[in-house]
């Protein structure tokens, strides 16, 4: 590739695929016009959307290989800088970047973005919108690329309002059935008003250092310590540039808009949900890990916020009856702790466990379609069970996701999960605190997932046999499964931990992005454990594992039982964790609905009764005046006399007494 403008090609590939899909889409809904029934051009959309996807990897393998031959302290590829915005001293450039933290993303989003696309090519067939949806996808790739190989910030954030945009399109694709529409209308708002943080972060970076070159941020951020003014902002800044996260990464207090945005089409949360968006925000601390670690009160807020975060996403899966509302919440988990990780300095960490969530949580996203798929769009796991019989490739591809995301021993869940929760261990002092409810939230989460599994795929079968037919999906749609599933059991030799005498490959790999940030934090003192405790800590996360994930399978495998005593029993702690501890009926109650109101006022009453309602009346007053008057000019002589005899009048009384 040689940093030249071939690196372009990378996003925009998927560019051209979008809108070759988009023409495929306008000229098979002008066939239709002629006949209903025909299908146009629409077969194309699949294989030029693969293809656009499968280019952009095999270019992101290449960039990878080349990375790989240059020393660690040079492996960065650019391409040609592009003049964009250049006002007084301010001077703003497009160009890309590759260096280990991209190179990563780039294989995350083009290799299971591929699947994904595949896997969609079975499961959208016979949508009237399915050259559409392609077109959607596409351009939701090339954005997320834009995001991850912008080396300016203002690049970061075109793809960062980019995916937003597509986020909107995909979560309401089926619009027609309004709440899709509404899902989509709710993630729109969520991320804009962390956009709007992300912003103010930018200006206040723009103020200090008068570029938004990331690589130009990082290495000023040394400079900043002698200057407790400046400090200070940068202190500010960062902390509204994690506001952005929050939004896009579904982080208290923003979090509420993803499980809602299980809305889309089941491709869709898996692309958007698992593998990329949503880690928009843990690329973004990784990426300006200085201007984070810069100050460690930002980072403990940061921990702060993500084991809440993962707290809240678990444990309010717990009672979900629907299959994919359980995952939903369960990626609002896993993304607290990636932040859980973040906030203990372990960068590469969080990275780890982003891949190897990518790899899980995109498995059981698909797994979950081809069930729906196989039971006619059914999604309540109440009215499931026994699928095993009928699935089998699904069933056995799950259960290595489910595997992996509850962490049981030596799969890719277990090693990149125990790494953060070590990592917070190793702080001591509050950390300890944070490390409890990463604890608490491994054994939920262990509890949640193999209910899931015993619910779908076990017991007695309780869905109507009249109507329902459960069947096995197409290959289209099992094969990215069963690739998805190797990556999900053997992933986790990417972050082997110490005590196994084996290099760490992704820490290693990562070095050179994450070392300025780790060196900040190591003037704060450092913080190591003995191996002694790294395997006791590594036991005690497979005896949760394991032992949460048995009580949960065998606490439903027998059916429903379980949840209906509790939700006879104690109705108020049910409807308390099913509605994510009541966060998102206070926001409608407090935020929404006063809204609305203030809207109906404003539009109803102040609108049209008082302004519209004056306008009106005071043009209605000139009318009826203008009418009165013209009653006068009767053309009666008589009339015209007596009028200026009054009017002669009243001038001689205004000469006399005026």
């Amino acid at each position: 590739m040689g940093g030249t403008w071939l690196l372009w090609f990378v996003p925009l590939l998927p560019l051209f695929g979008a809108a070759a899909c988009g023409l495929i889409h306008f000229a098979t809904l002008a066939a239709r016009k002629h006949d209903a029934n025909a299908k146009g051009p629409s077969g194309l959309a699949p294989v030029v959307a693969c293809a656009a996807i499968l280019g952009s990897l095999l270019l992101s393998i290449a960039a990878f290989k080349q990375l790989a031959g240059l020393p660690a302290d040079a492996r960065v590829i650019e391409s040609a800088v592009w003049p964009w915005i250049h006002v007084g001293s301010l001077q703003l450039d497009i160009s890309l970047v590759v260096d280990p933290l991209s190179a990563v993303m780039l294989m995350v989003v083009t290799g299971v973005g591929f699947l994904i696309h595949v896997y969609s090519a079975g499961y959208m067939k016979g949508d009237p919108g399915y050259a559409k949806f392609f077109a959607y996808l596409n351009l939701f790739v090339f954005s997320m690329l834009m995001l991850v190989l912008s080396s300016s910030l203002i690049g970061l954030f075109v793809g960062w309002e980019g995916v937003g945009l597509c986020s909107y399109l995909l979560i309401g694709f089926w619009y027609e059935k309004g709440w899709p529409a509404e899902a989509g209308q709710k993630a729109f708002v969520f991320n804009r008003v962390g956009d709007a943080s992300f912003l103010i972060g930018s200006f206040i970076l723009i103020k200090l250092f008068g570029t938004l070159d990331l690589s130009d941020i990082n290495a000023a951020v040394a400079g900043v310590s002698a200057d407790p003014e400046k400090a200070w902002w940068l202190t500010v800044g960062a902390l509204c540039l994690f506001g952005g996260c929050t939004g896009k990464s579904a982080q208290i207090p923003l979090f509420t808009w993803l499980p809602d945005a299980m809305a889309g089409p089941t491709p869709v949360s898996a692309l958007i949900h698992a593998a990329t968006m949503v880690t928009a925000g843990v690329y973004l601390v990784v990426r300006m890990n200085p201007v984070f670690a810069f100050d460690p009160t930002v980072l403990t807020v940061i921990g702060t916020i993500g084991a809440l975060t993962a707290l809240v996403g678990g444990t309010s899966a717990i009672f979900q009856r629907d299959i994919k509302k359980v995952l939903a919440y369960s990626t609002v988990s896993q993304l607290g702790y990636m932040f859980l990780g973040l906030g203990s300095g372990a960068f590469a960490a969080a990275i780890f466990h982003l891949v190897t969530h990518a790899f899980f949580k995109g498995l059981l996203f698909l797994g979950a379609g081809s069930v729906i798929h196989g039971m006619h769009d059914e999604q309540d796991m109440h009215k499931m069970g026994g699928l095993r019989r009928h699935m089998p490739k699904t069933f056995v591809t799950f259960l290595a996701g489910a595997a992996a995301l509850s962490g049981l021993p030596l799969l890719s869940g277990f090693f990149s999960k125990d790494e953060i929760l070590a990592h917070t261990f190793a702080h001591g002092g509050f950390y300890f605190v944070l490390w409890g409810i990463g604890i608490v939230t491994a054994a939920v989460t262990a509890y949640y997932t193999w209910r899931m599994v015993a619910l779908t795929f076990f017991g007695k079968e309780r869905f109507d046999h009249h109507h329902v037919h459960p069947h096995e999906s197409p290959a289209l749609m099992w094969v990215p499964l069963a690739v998805l599933a190797v990556l999900s059991v053997f992933g986790g030799a990417l972050g082997l931990p110490p005590v196994f005498h084996v290099v760490h490959v992704l820490e290693h790999w990562l070095e050179p992005v994450t070392a300025p940030g780790k060196a900040l934090l190591a003037a704060h003192g450092t913080h190591e454990l003995s191996h002694a405790m790294e395997w006791a800590l590594l036991g005690l996360g497979a005896a949760i594992a394991l032992g949460f994930a048995h009580f949960g399978f065998r606490t439903y495998v027998k059916g429903v039982e379980r949840d209906e005593s509790v939700q006879r029993n104690r109705p108020a702690l049910a409807d308390f964790l099913v509605g994510a501890w009541k966060i998102d009926a206070q926001y409608y109650a407090k935020i929404v609905y006063p809204s609305k109101l203030v809207a109906f006022v404003t539009a109803v009453i102040v609108d049209q009764f008082a302004i519209d309602g004056l306008v009106n009346g005071a043009g209605g007053l000139a009318t009826a005046t203008g009418n009165r008057l013209k009653l006068l000019v009767d053309g009666s002589l008589k009339s015209y006399a007596l009028w200026i005899g009054a009017g002669a009048v009243l001038l001689a009384l205004l000469w006399m007494f005026v």
